[in-house]
């Protein structure tokens, strides 16, 4: 709170923040999120605040006011700590040094057994659908040295999906249902680690948790590889991914794509999300029956999105590579740029970093010139007659590959669906594939809503923890984002103006309704012995959310 003096000496004025702490504390308090860490968290009897109700704050913080994990205290003092479960004791001792302390106790507590309890009550509580899950990684990039780094997963260098390889990073693994995108498995790896290893030992966890294995399991095309195929199907699981282009049955079909051997029919037809105003995006469905070597069935998807965007990617490729190229014709017979050799070396390397090896075409041209060296620096003399010396220089032409780029051109928008599915038709699958965007989502809300990363800490147990309480954070937050827009589907409510100017929101999320109920506050005012409450007022559209919500307008007075 913020306390005020009045202008008579024994009037004080006292305001309290409240925005949309309410509402996270509900949810927190249904999912019994205090309770389930202190069954779990060792607690230090020394510490005059528990460790569940430390964190709790700082999940309250990641959602609301997404900062540098610093200053916690300043950003605690004018809010109302009754909302954030907490009394005016417990919300002194708040500080950044106890919030780190905690972060080291959940580190070092059974933090696995805290995220399965979790995942089971909000599954149970909201009657989650959890028939598909859908599973991917990202990188969460580092900035400053952590020289003394003693954790279990290493932070080090490796393929970074921020586009910073110069910093090192750690690498998160999520998996959500396809029932409003809610987090239910996590787990943190080294920042060099692949894909492709983490599938089977993330299968093993999901059948644990859901006590089923025929749930449909969906990823990227680092799925794809026969062991993790075999050891999902071996379990009774299904599975949909994409196949590698470097399997043979893609070089096959491609083939016979350039050569008008392929048929094709419309199989799902929808707008484009991304642009409103443009034509509909369509997928067409090769015709037949198409399995890979191993009996997987291929669906052969032709997406009229995606051959545009190929095209594009390949222009911006080719201009790149041609950039670079004409930057090497001017640096020639210089330096390590005057043998054919290191020449020829340097243009197969922009090559194939532009992906343009079979785009690009070039010739390496040599010209020999005579030259006279005189032995001595200088202006030589009238009859002093030099040494002829023979020597070569370089050039290079390169020019476009019309047909090769003719005949890639004719295979734009081709993606092969590899699946384990029979009972399933084709525009099932493809659905079932087109959701995984939603998980990208949820990737991008930790880095852009909840600023995960950089972050400030100093031990790397704190850090780790932190990656940790960023997700529970997250899994509250999806939370209260399906609880919202399932009851507007039930009301039939098409759009919110939730959004600045009252404008229209289709799918609110949660950061939306923080921004909502930012400005919420309520006022105390003392008087020598009379005591004046002044309680929050809310709008119409802020009631509508709350009771959308269920959550109980009382909380707000």
């Amino acid at each position: 709170m913020i306390i005020q003096q009045g202008l008579k000496k024994d009037v004080v004025h006292k305001k309290y923040l409240i925005g949309a702490h309410p509402i996270i504390q509900f949810f927190m308090d249904k999912l019994k999120i205090n309770e389930i860490i202190g069954s779990y968290v060792r607690q230090d009897k020394r510490m005059k605040l528990s460790t569940e109700k430390t964190l709790s704050v700082l999940i309250h913080n990641i959602l609301t006011t997404p900062i540098p994990l610093y200053e916690i205290a300043d950003w605690l003092k004018p809010l109302d700590e009754e909302r954030l479960d907490l009394d005016t004791y417990e919300s002194s001792l708040i500080s950044d040094d106890r919030i780190g302390k905690a972060l080291e106790n959940f580190y070092s507590g059974r933090h696995k057994d805290i995220f399965f309890r979790l995942a089971l009550r909000a599954i149970k509580l909201f009657e989650i659908d959890c028939r598909q899950i859908h599973q991917d990684t990202t990188t969460i990039t580092f900035s400053g040295r952590y020289e003394s780094w003693h954790a279990q997963q290493v932070m080090t260098y490796g393929i970074n999906k921020d586009h910073r390889p110069d910093l090192k990073q750690l690498v998160l693994g999520m998996s959500v249902t396809a029932d409003g995108a809610v987090p239910l498995v996590h787990e943190i790896y080294d920042g060099n680690q692949s894909d492709d290893r983490l599938h089977p030992a993330n299968h093993k966890r999901l059948r644990k948790l859901l006590q089923r294995s025929d749930f449909i399991y969906v990823a990227d095309c680092k799925l794809a590889t026969n062991d993790n195929l075999c050891k999902i199907t071996a379990c009774g699981g299904r599975f949909v991914s994409v196949m590698p282009r470097t399997w043979k049955e893609d070089k096959t079909f491609r083939d016979k794509v350039r050569k008008g051997k392929i048929k094709w029919t419309l199989l799902l037809s929808r707008p484009n999300n991304r642009k409103p105003k443009s034509k509909r995006d369509h997928y067409c469905l090769a015709i037949g029956n198409h399995t890979t070597s191993n009996g997987y069935r291929l669906l052969w998807i032709l997406s009229t999105q995606k051959a545009q965007q190929d095209a594009e990617t390949r222009g911006r490729n080719i201009e790149k590579a041609l950039d670079a190229l004409r930057d090497l014709q001017t640096r020639l017979n210089t330096y390590n740029l005057k043998t054919r050799e290191n020449i020829e070396r340097n243009i197969t390397l922009i090559l194939k970093q532009n992906k343009c090896n079979d785009f690009i075409n070039y010739d390496i041209h040599r010209d020999i010139q005579h030259e006279i060296h005189h032995k001595k620096v200088g202006r030589p003399k009238l009859n002093e007659s030099g040494a002829s010396v023979l020597k070569e220089y370089f050039s290079i032409s390169f020019q476009m590959n019309e047909d090769n780029i003719k005949q890639e051109s004719l295979t734009d928008g081709i993606f092969p669906l590899i699946t384990n599915l029979r009972d399933h038709k084709a525009k099932e699958v493809l659905e079932i594939y087109k959701y995984q965007p939603f998980l990208e989502k949820r990737h991008s809300q930790l880095k852009t809503y909840q600023q995960i990363a950089p972050v400030f800490l100093k031990k790397p147990q704190r850090v780790i923890a932190y990656l940790h309480m960023n997700v529970m954070a997250l899994m509250v937050a999806t939370l209260i984002e399906r609880q919202l827009r399932i009851a507007m589907k039930q009301k039939s409510i098409k759009s919110l103006p939730i959004y600045p100017e009252g404008k229209p929101c289709k799918y609110p999320t949660t950061f939306d309704i923080v921004r909502l109920f930012k400005g919420i506050e309520r006022y105390e005012v003392v008087q020598g012995e009379d005591f004046y409450i002044f309680p929050a007022e809310l709008n119409k559209i802020q009631k509508q959310v709350l009771d959308l919500l269920k959550v109980p307008a009382s909380f707000y007075q």
